[in-house]
């Protein structure tokens, strides 16, 4: 049985509370990430948690603590959340914009990637927990912070990397950070087929 990317049926009013509760939460933890509150964001992720993004593969409290020690401030605006329930499960969909800004050849430049973000969540102990958090890159930009700048990107070095996220690849590669190539994304679509059918199948264990 099929339940993620289906159009919802006539939700119950506990079925409406229990989506914002996943929403509530994924959204709390993002805020944690941006405010520098580590051990609040800690309490989000489950013990046996795992996390999978541009810049990390590891458990759910190991991304606290590699989060923590990050030298960038790189924010994230969320837009709307799909949300798909089954027993004490759920999986939600997050679209979001990641932001980073850097000097490149003396002008400040700002990095903007969109993505998805899929968590996996469980009802744990009568509380709802973040089980798995992966990332699905769209596209992405570098962009000068003032008008009318310099600012001059070699095209063979960005070609290098992946459409779905080039310019982020080539960002983290000036940090000092390698990015895996083998990322679900947009230009990819097997890839994020095969996530959805894995949640999909998790979702209704």
């Amino acid at each position: 049985m099929n339940i993620m990317l289906k159009r919802p049926g006539q939700n119950s009013p506990q079925n409406m509370l229990d989506k914002f509760g996943v929403i509530e939460l994924i959204h709390f933890e993002r805020f944690c990430r941006d405010n520098l509150q580590w051990e609040e964001m800690k309490k989000c992720f489950a013990t046996h948690s795992t996390v999978s993004v541009s810049w990390f593969q590891g458990t759910g409290q190991e991304f606290v603590e590699a989060s923590k020690k990050m030298k960038a401030y790189i924010p994230h605006k969320l837009y709307n959340t799909e949300v798909w329930l089954h027993n004490n499960k759920a999986v939600a969909i997050t679209m979001a914009t990641i932001s980073a800004r850097m000097n490149l050849n003396g002008h400040l430049v700002e990095l903007q990637s969109d993505v998805k973000l899929l968590y996996r969540t469980q009802q744990i102990d009568g509380l709802m927990y973040v089980v798995s958090m992966e990332g699905i890159y769209e596209k992405d930009a570098l962009v000068p912070v003032t008008p009318n700048a310099d600012i001059s990107v070699p095209a063979d070095e960005i070609a290098k990397f992946r459409s779905s996220y080039a310019n982020l690849a080539y960002f983290s590669m000036i940090e000092g950070n390698k990015v895996s190539q083998e990322l679900p994304g947009m230009d990819k679509p097997e890839m994020v087929n095969k996530l959805y059918q894995e949640a999909d199948e998790w979702l209704n264990i």
